[in-house]
This record gives structure tokens, sequence and C-alpha cells, in this order.
């Protein structure tokens, strides 16, 4: 049988379970938080997943250190059916645990939550801190109403409340600690959030841009002067705020570079693929230009050369970058008010000049009229 044993089992073999946790991984068990409907990731797809048909696999992928999507498109997407957008899910225990370690909470603490979920991480935290200790902010009622209902039927009545998690709870402020399951965009993290949290208290929450596409986890502490100052811990995938979404957008058809007479023909020495390879180095790149995204088309049968898309929908500017294994120099194309790959290619190349720092070294900085990232120095 498949407990929260091995689960635990499975998270101190990968080093990921720190002790101060270990008892309440055990306590909690994870299958009481989640639908008997779910999808699991079967390689680079979702696929759905019911209790009553699989009974073991269900079990196996509960308690399994992996994500289950719980939801798609806000709940317009029935189950079976799969989804263009997952809107809420259980995430990988690893994650969760790294983000209740960052917040370093002790019995007696007001602890908020910003997006409920399933309620699983909740129960983690009711369990240390206790359950009239944590509040709990989820935006979608019916996910509110079920996380709510298996909270209390497990012994952790903590506060649910149906609300935007970016407003945070001002009801049951100050806190100590505020952990956050769905990110904020960088340059637009909540203010409430530290407005609500006393000073030396702690938040934790995931920051992401459209073409960082994931994004860090991030650690503030809150000053007494109303600031706060934080630094990326890790790299972490989180649905963004769902009133911070940008909206959804396929990539230019494959053929539109070609067919468009105002594109600007260029070439580059530089590989295009360096500019997007890695957080750290999207991460860079977001904090020197404004917000766009990027995607990537493989080779195909009748379509030999990869392509780079960089979009922006707001002011109608793509670029196109274009490789083989047959090396430089590589063409880009781009059209548009935006020069995207110049925009891109620079702030690369800003990141490359100060020696690839990392994403953990960087350093954020709010205020109540201002956000702002710097680099600190290197050790």
């Amino acid at each position: 049988m498949t407990t929260s044993e091995h689960l635990v089992a499975e998270l101190e073999a990968a080093q990921a379970l720190p002790a101060s946790w270990r008892d309440a991984f055990l306590a909690v068990p994870r299958e009481q938080f989640i639908p008997a409907r779910i999808w699991v990731s079967d390689g680079d797809r979702d696929v759905p997943l019911d209790y009553h048909s699989h009974p073991d696999r269900w079990r196996a992928a509960v308690y399994g250190n992996t994500t289950l999507v719980t939801q798609f498109d806000d709940g317009a997407t029935v189950w079976p059916a799969v989804g263009w957008r997952a809107t809420s899910s259980a995430s990988d225990p690893d994650v969760v645990a790294e983000m209740l370690d960052c917040l370093e909470v002790c019995g007696g603490q007001r602890v908020l939550e910003l997006g409920t979920g399933t309620g699983y991480s909740t129960a983690l935290l009711a369990y240390l801190v206790g359950a009239a200790g944590v509040t709990t902010v989820e935006i979608d009622p019916l996910v509110a109403a079920a996380a709510k209902a298996a909270l209390e039927a497990n012994g952790y009545p903590v506060t649910t409340v149906v609300g935007d998690a970016a407003a945070g709870y001002p009801a049951n402020a100050p806190y100590d600690r505020v952990i956050a399951t769905v990110a904020a965009s960088l340059g637009a993290v909540p203010h409430q959030w530290f407005a609500q949290t006393r000073p030396g208290g702690v938040i934790v929450t995931p920051v992401r841009t459209d073409y960082v596409g994931s994004g860090a986890l991030v650690r503030f502490t809150v000053h007494p002067e109303g600031t706060a100052t934080g630094h990326p811990v890790s790299k972490v995938g989180f649905m963004p705020l769902r009133t911070q979404r940008t909206p959804y957008a396929d990539l230019p058809p494959i053929d539109v570079a070609d067919q468009d007479d105002n594109t600007e023909v260029s070439q580059t020495a530089t590989p295009p693929w360096l500019v997007a390879m890695t957080v750290d180095v999207r991460w860079a790149i977001s904090t020197r230009i404004a917000p766009c995204r990027w995607g990537h088309r493989p080779p195909t049968a009748t379509r030999p050369q990869h392509q780079l898309w960089f979009t922006d929908n707001a002011t109608g500017s793509w670029a196109v970058a274009r490789y083989d294994c047959s090396g430089g120099p590589y063409q880009i194309r781009q059209h548009g008010p935006r020069h995207l790959w110049d925009e891109i290619h620079d702030a690369y190349r800003w990141w490359c000049d100060r020696g690839e720092p990392p994403l953990t070294q960087w350093r954020l900085r709010i205020s109540s009229d201002q956000q702002t990232t710097s680099l600190a120095a290197a050790h």
C-alpha cells in the first residue's frame, strides 16, 4: 500500500525533506486532499486518471513526488478532457517542502497562505503552526469549498477565504509569515502582502515573467520602514495570479516571416538558443527589456531548421531566429515597432559582460511606490 511513509522515504532519499517537516509529511495524508479525478504527466502531455478505475495508479501518483493537475481552464474543461491551461494543482511535494522550509514557521505564528488549491499545503502548515493561526485565500469558489471540506474532515479548521490572493486578507493581519502558491509578476508583487506582514516577517513567493516562463522562488524580509528586500532561492514553476495573467497566444504561423514584406532581415553570430536556454539568462533578460514571450519550433521533415520565436502582442512585434547544426551566422527576421531580437541580444550581452550571474545573485527591493531588481556583488 502506497502511503505517506513512501512519500517521505522518497523525499528523504533525494535529500528534499527538511527534518523539521518530517512529522508533518508523515501525519498529513496527501490522498485526503486529492480529487478522485485528476490529470498526471505522461512524458510531455497530461493524461486523465480516475481513482475508481485505477486505484493503484492513482495512489502511486498521489504519493509520488509529482505535480497533479486538478483543474484546467478555471473549470471550463471537464475531466477527462485535457484543457489548454492548468489552473489548479497539487504541487510537487519536494517543492512544497522547500517552500515551507524557506518560510521558517513555528508554533503560535500567524500565517497567510495565498492560493489554497487542494488544501494539502495548508494542512501541513496547520499541523506545525496550529489551525487557529492559519488563514488561506483561494479565488475559485469550488476549489475553496473542496479544500475547506477536506481540511475540516482531517482536523484542520483553518480560516478559508474565497477571494483574490493579490489582495491578501487584511481582517486577520498582521501576519508573521506569508506564503504564496501562485506566482506574482516581476515588478508587480502585490504590496498588500507586505502591508499585512509584521516588520521582521517573511514572505515566500514565486516570481515570474512571460519571458522567464517558470520563475524564481523568492524569500522576502519585511522591514519596519515599510519596505521589503528579497533574493531568489531556487527555480520553480507556478501558475500566475489570475489577475496577472497575460492572454494566451499561439506563435505566429510558420511562414509569416517569409510572407511579410515589412520584415527586417539580418544575421547574428550569436547562437540564438543561448538567449533562452536557461532560467538564469531568461531572468536577466527579463530585468532589462519590456515584456515579451518566446517559443521554439523543432525541425520537421519539410522544415529542416529550428525556429526560435519572440512575440509582443501589445505592439504586434515579433522576431524569429532560424538555425541548424551547420553553425552561424544565423538568420534573424524582425517586424514591428519593437526590434525584439536586438533588445534581447543587447540584454544577453549585458548579462555575459557581468560574468553570467546565476538567478540566486539577484536582489529585489519593494516599497509602496517602487519595485526594483539589482545584482548583488559576487563572492
